[in-house]
This record gives structure tokens, C-alpha cells and sequence, in this order.
């Protein structure tokens, strides 16, 4: 969510998280969408209730398989800052992914510091600050790899800084970053979430210049990622502030799905036939049948955290039903 999960992750954070047993049981397979097409759950789904504690990451492998009956599961940085270096915390998540028979995919990772409450990220003027989130990025890629991910997806954020100003920081950054991540057979993935990843086009342009079969896209179907410019925000309202530079999000998808190497539904409102009103998914998915995409569509539903910190809570669905009806609506047109 670019800004706003940057205020999230601000307001948040210091919540411990609880770490409780979970049971195993017996599950059916999952329903087979399309033979190169699969469905995989993001954590981010859960953020109100893992960020204030109510929920331990280590649920999550037991959620995606009894009680979507999903195959595969993407994770989130924030919610293992505190135990990314627990030998016997990460050998339980691989434990029950195991037991769950589950895939690990992508690993979204953001940068806070928690006593500047700055965000750090690759595409930095700051070449002290800039190599301090390389360096960051490395360690993340080794906890994604311990815990099975082939991914990990960063920011590009860029302030005060032009267009190709942002391109040359971030070609010479990638390039430190994928000569790390290479020799751990690791990729990275870049999401239109934010400044000039907005623009799908100044995203394609930089992928066709780095030209490295570890670099890909990861497009999101949300209408403020490609939300180019936004107004001043608004005090007190935490989503707030109205885009005034829209980039077209079915144009902005496809045009980067040739580099995806994975698939952002976002979700957040649905009507009363159980379709999403910000996104057309009958759209969206039939842009990504069309296109040679192979590989996971990861359901983000983010209501439940809306209905958290946004307006109009009544309009929003809990965790569990917003990602049920994410599925349901992905299964109805793929």
C-alpha cells in the first residue's frame, strides 16, 4: 500500500506477537484453476490481527491450507522481524509448511526504522542510507531462502528525484542486490506500489535495462499502486488522500505482466453479487490468461486492516471472509 502501509507499519509495530500451537488435520486438494495458473495467499491479508498481536505467523501455514484450502503462501517481512534470526523459530515455519504440504512463494519486504520512523530502500539519493538497505535486503533474502520463498519483492520508493534519476539508482542498486541474490537462486520482484513504480511503463523500461533473469514484476491490481501522484494527505484519515495522477490499472497490468513473476489480487470491498467495486476481476483475469503468465496469483485482501484504521468500517468484510471472497471471485473467472 506505498504510504499507507508505511503509516500502518508506524502505528503497529511495537505490537508483540504471541506465538500459540496450532493442530494439524487432514485437508483435500486444492481446486486446480488452470494448469499454469494457482492460487497462493498473502500474509498481508492478516496484518490488523498479526501487528496487534491477536495472531502469530506461525498460524498462518495451518490458515492457508484448512481453512482456504490454498496450496501456497506468500509472507511479509514485519511480522518475523523479531524471531528472523531464531534457528528453531524458522525451522518451525518449515516444519509446518511441511506438514501442510504448502509452497512458499514471495516474501514482501519493507524497511522501518523504528526510531527514526523512516522507511529505507534501495533507491536512495543518500548512498550511506542507500547501501544500508542493500545490505538489509541481503539479510532478508537469506531468511526468505531459509523458509523456502524463490522471491523477494522490494520498494523503489524515490523522493526529490527525477525519473531517470530513480532508474539509474535503481539499475545500480539491483545490480548489487541480484549478484547476492543469484547465487542463492533467488529472485527479485518489483511491484508498482508507489512513486515511479506507478508508472508501469518507467517499471517496464527499467527491467528491459537491468535484463537479469532474476528480476521480475509483480503486478497488483490495486487502484493506489498506480496511483502516481496523491493529494497532501488529509489529517486524521489514515487511507486519505484523493490520487491526482491516475496511471489506468488494467493498462498498467498488462503491460507488466511479460516480467511477472507473480500476481498481487488485491481486494478490499465487495457488492452484493460478490464483486470486487474497486477492480474488475473478470478484466483482470482475463488479461492474465491471455498474457504467458505462469505461476501463483496471491489473494492481499486488505478490508479487515481498512476497517482497523479506515472509514465506512461496515463496508468491510473480516479477514477470513474478505479472502474467501477474493477466492471465490478469482476461481469464477479464471
Amino acid at each position: 500500500m506505498n504510504q499507507d502501509r508505511r503509516k500502518f507499519i508506524q502505528t503497529s509495530l511495537a505490537a508483540s506477537l504471541a506465538i500459540p500451537l496450532i493442530s494439524q488435520s487432514l485437508w483435500s486438494n486444492p481446486r486446480s484453476l488452470n494448469k499454469n495458473i494457482k492460487l497462493s495467499l498473502q500474509c498481508f491479508s492478516f496484518a490488523g490481527t498479526l501487528m496487534n498481536g491477536k495472531m502469530s505467523i506461525l498460524e498462518f501455514p495451518r490458515l492457508v491450507r484448512e481453512d482456504f484450502n490454498i496450496e501456497a503462501a506468500e509472507y511479509w517481512n514485519i511480522p518475523l522481524i523479531k524471531n528472523k534470526r531464531d534457528s528453531k523459530f524458522i525451522k518451525e515455519i518449515n516444519k509446518r509448511t511441511s506438514d501442510y504440504g504448502l509452497v512458499n512463494t514471495i516474501m514482501l519486504v519493507d524497511l522501518f526504522d523504528l526510531e527514526t520512523r523512516e522507511s529505507r530502500n534501495i533507491c536512495d539519493l543518500d548512498q550511506k542510507r542507500r547501501n544500508k538497505a542493500i545490505e538489509e535486503h541481503k539479510e532478508w533474502i537469506d531468511v526468505a531462502k531459509s523458509i523456502g520463498c524463490n522471491s523477494i519483492r522490494l520498494n523503489l520508493w524515490s523522493k526529490e528525484m527525477s525519473a531517470l534519476e530513480a532508474k539509474k539508482i535503481s539499475e545500480d542498486s539491483l545490480s548489487e542486490l541480484l549478484e547476492y541474490s543469484s547465487t542463492l537462486d533467488m529472485s527479485i520482484v518489483i511491484e508498482n506500489h508507489g512513486g515511479y513504480t506507478s508508472d508501469a511503463l518507467w517499471l517496464v523500461d527499467l527491467m528491459e535495462s537491468v535484463n537479469h533473469p532474476n528480476l521480475g514484476t509483480l503486478p497488483d491490481f490495486g487502484t493506489l499502486n498506480f496511483c502516481m501522484e496523491k493529494a497532501p494527505s488529509k489529517e486524521g484519515n489514515f487511507f486519505g488522500s484523493d490520487c491526482i495522477n491516475q496511471y489506468d490499472k488494467y493498462k498498467g497490468v498488462e503491460e507488466m505482466l511479460p516480467f511477472a513473476r507473480g500476481i498481487s489480487a488485491k481486494s478490499s470491498v465487495f457488492d452484493s453479487n460478490g464483486e470486487e467495486i474497486n477492480t474488475d476481476f473478470e478484466r483482470m483475469i482475463k488479461l492474465i490468461k491471455a498474457s504467458s503468465f505462469e505461476g501463483y496469483i496471491a489473494i492481499e485482501y486488505e478490508g479487515s486492516l481498512m476497517k482497523m484504521y479506515g472509514s465506512g468500517p461496515s463496508e468491510y468484510l473480516s479477514s477470513h471472509e474478505g479472502i474467501m471472497a477474493t477466492k471465490k471471485l478469482i476461481e469464477k473467472y479464471i
